[in-house]
């Protein structure tokens, strides 16, 4: 519904190739740009109104031998505040800003996105599953910003080499491309198509362009060196190792490493977990997302096939430290149709695992057909685990989708033999641009289990989950809400043995108001049923209905400011209620200084966890969860940042229980208090000596402690600064040859 071809004049394109190289450096006053396809028609989608924009943008579109330029021209009057601050790759927030979307395959399974704000930072991210946007991928590609008084100019080059590509020895190819344009002082974004990233089909949504294509090949050699010093245990650490990138050609593309430092200079977010589902985590090491879409298959509810953090996680030893990995190897390719990939890596130790995987995806038009397969050998626990996993998509109308996988695993260990299947079905239905549908069934067999190569939240399930939303977007013009979005969603869920789960449904009302900023509200109802996790395999606990009801309003930029406050009134116990308060804000000290902070912090009267077997306990709790980043950016390619988390529990006043043989909770005496501290600091500064050529210099201090009493809240955040578990010093060095 939203696709409709567009032809490029190939004779004018050719000629234009024969000219001089475009000079990336933001002017588009090369003659070539005059010969490129021109994107005029923007429309706002954000407030989702999908009339003309109200400020003009022009887009172009231009093959070249070097790669797919792109050009944007951006008129921004005085009128209008230009928001321009310096960021982090992949950490553009609020700035004016300009996105490119490609699908190079117009196939509708991956997609690119690269974003160039006003002050030329930038992003890049890969698109799956239509709308499912991960920034771990850090692509090279060429980038320039140009500042005027009228407005601003943008132009991007993304090379033949970026990302695999099938057919790429043809003359001309079919992409799917889409561009859009952030106004930041309006909130407001505009784009060419109307498609819009919060809709279930988006992706699928770009606009066909055939163009010319040029055949291009790439080998580059990424040697590292580290240095980390233990200031705790005084002794010092060195390692180097190096990455391969060999790219003869958008149909086959090879990645490998040698002792690679699989180390990140990117803290993760601190989480303290009581739940029965490990936290998932991102991987930005650049092994693992570089060419990785095609491996990206990802499971209803929540589980992903291939979960490269699996790789050098916790060793088998039960040491506690992380494995080793002695090499690792992945490779993509095309042919036809018929996309495929390899992955293999092995960790270095006795106890070390080996991880293997392979992918077959075959494309017809916007159909397709795929299996990925997966191995992981785990000596130490004499653990051998494989799984199959088949993935279709069939379009059945522009605008419906039918999609299914089907899931098998057989898992050896110490002679014993599992096998078990499941299941997902999703059809979606977009009968119009305000109008969406999506239905989902999943089956999840009580022994299935991907969980060693991938991310498994649950086994044992069988669900029905339907969403509807709706956009209103024709309010007067005078309304101060531009639009309302309307978002129902109804799931039951149960499991093998016959028990009703926790089934829920909710409604929400997002509203767009016409001066910038957002208030969303969001009311749930948990129907009564079992929860057959919480006790880690040791019984079933029967929970009665809970309600949940948060509402949240994010301004839009005023001045040097921005913020976001939000509340939650929930339920999370046996009869009590919580209540918790989301806060962040942000504050420009200049475009190359900025501070922002995040307060959310939890009372709850009723807070019922797992302590041990059968045994649950209800506490009083108070939780705070805090985080304080700063960014400043003292001349080009130099940045520096800071970043304190620090996450604190203090549980008390404890009632315990026990599980009865029906489900019921029955008085089982007291628990003791206890309180959780976990505090982190890091100082990372980057300098960038060319291109994904960098020098790494961070220094990291936190630590974690429990203790069996109640600390008030003062005393828990001055100890939480003395916690050392860490405390060091890394230098790196990984350059670009």
């Amino acid at each position: 519904m939203f696709v409709r071809p567009v032809v490029l004049s190939l004779l004018c394109l050719v000629g234009a190739t024969a000219k001089a190289a475009l000079r990336i450096d933001g002017q588009i006053d090369e003659p070539q740009w005059r010969e490129a396809q021109v994107f005029r028609d923007f429309k706002r989608t954000q407030p989702y109104t999908l009339d003309t924009a109200s400020v003009v943008t022009e887009a172009r579109l231009l093959s070249t031998p070097e790669g797919i330029a792109f050009a944007f021209r951006c008129e921004q009057p005085a009128s209008i505040a230009r928001v321009k601050p310096f960021t982090p790759r992949d950490r553009i927030r609020n700035a004016d800003r300009v996105n490119v979307m490609i699908d190079f395959d117009a196939d509708g399974k991956t997609g690119y996105n690269f974003t160039v704000s006003l002050s030329d930072s930038i992003e890049d991210a890969i698109i799956t599953d239509e709308n499912q946007f991960s920034t771990d991928w850090d692509a090279d590609w060429q980038h320039a910003v140009q500042e005027d008084a009228e407005g601003w100019s943008a132009e991007i080059l993304l090379p033949w080499t970026i990302a695999s590509m099938r057919a790429s020895g043809t003359p001309t190819r079919d992409v799917a491309v889409y561009v859009d344009r952030v106004t930041a002082a309006r909130n407001e974004r505009s784009a060419v198509p109307t498609a819009f990233y919060g809709n279930p089909v988006f992706l699928s949504a770009f606009q066909r362009v055939t163009i010319p294509q040029y055949r291009a090949q790439i080998l580059d050699f990424f040697p590292y060196v580290s240095a980390l010093y233990d200031l705790k245990h005084p002794g010092s650490e060195f390692r180097a190792g190096a990455d391969l990138f060999w790219k003869p050609s958008g149909d086959f593309q090879l990645t490998a490493t040698v002792n690679p430092d699989f180390g990140q200079v990117e803290s993760d977010e601190l989480v303290v977990n009581f739940d029965a589902i490990e936290t998932y985590y991102s991987d930005k090491r650049p092994f693992f997302t570089e060419n990785q879409a095609l491996f990206d298959l990802r499971s209803a509810p929540d589980g992903v096939l291939l979960y490269t953090r699996r790789v050098g996680a916790a060793s088998d030893d039960g040491s506690g430290r992380a494995a080793d990995i002695t090499a690792a190897l992945k490779l993509n390719g095309t042919a036809g149709n018929v996309k495929y990939g390899a992955f293999l890596a092995e960790e270095d130790d006795e106890a070390g695992r080996r991880f293997a995987a392979g992918r077959l995806l075959y494309t017809f038009g916007e159909s397709s057909i795929g299996a990925l397969v997966t191995s992981v050998d785990r000596p130490a626990l004499d653990r051998q685990a494989d799984v199959l996993a088949n993935d279709w998509r069939w379009q059945i109308a522009p605008s419906l989708r039918l999609e299914g996988q089907l899931l098998l695993s057989q898992i050896d260990q110490s002679g014993a033999t599992s096998k078990d299947s499941g299941g997902v079905l999703r059809l979606t239905a977009t009968p119009s641009e305000n109008l969406q549908h999506t239905a989902i069934l999943t089956h999840l067999g009580d022994a299935l289990d991907f969980n060693d190569a991938g991310y498994m939240p649950r086994n044992n399930l069988n669900r029905a989950y339907w969403e509807s939303s709706y956009t209103r977007n024709d309010l007067p013009a005078d309304a101060a809400t531009a639009a309302v979005t309307w978002r129902a969603l109804g799931m039951y869920r149960a499991n093998d043995d016959g028990d009703r789960l926790n089934s829920y449904g909710y409604l929400t009302r997002n509203a767009e108001f016409r001066a910038g900023g957002t208030y969303f509200l969001e009311l749930r109802v948990d129907s009564a049923g079992y929860d057959d996790q919480i006790a880690r395999g040791n019984g079933k606990v029967w929970r009665g209905p809970r309600q949940w009801l948060f509402s949240e309003y994010e301004s839009a930029r005023r001045g040097k400011w921005q913020y976001s406050l939000g509340a939650w009134v929930f339920e999370e116990g046996v009869n009590g209620r919580a209540f918790q308060l989301e806060s962040g804000i942000s504050y420009s000290v200049s475009d190359r200084l900025s501070i922002d902070g995040e307060f959310n912090p939890r009372w709850s009267r009723d807070w019922l966890i797992w302590l041990d077997g059968d045994r649950l306990a209800s506490y009083r709790r108070t939780q705070w969860a805090t985080a304080l980043n700063i960014n400043w950016f003292p001349k080009a390619r130099h940045e520096l940042r800071a970043k304190l988390q620090w996450f604190a529990v203090d549980a008390h006043d404890a009632t315990a229980y026990r599980i009865t043989d029906r489900g019921g909770l029955a008085r089982a005496g007291e628990a003791e208090d206890f309180s959780v501290n976990n505090f982190g600091l890091q100082l990372r500064y980057r300098y960038e000596l060319a291109p994904q050529s960098e020098l790494y210099l961070v220094y990291s201090r936190g630590g974690y402690e429990e203790r069996d009493r109640r600390d008030d809240s003062a005393e828990l955040f001055v100890d939480a600064l003395s916690l050392r578990d860490a405390d060091q010093f890394l230098a790196k060095l990984r350059y670009r040859f």
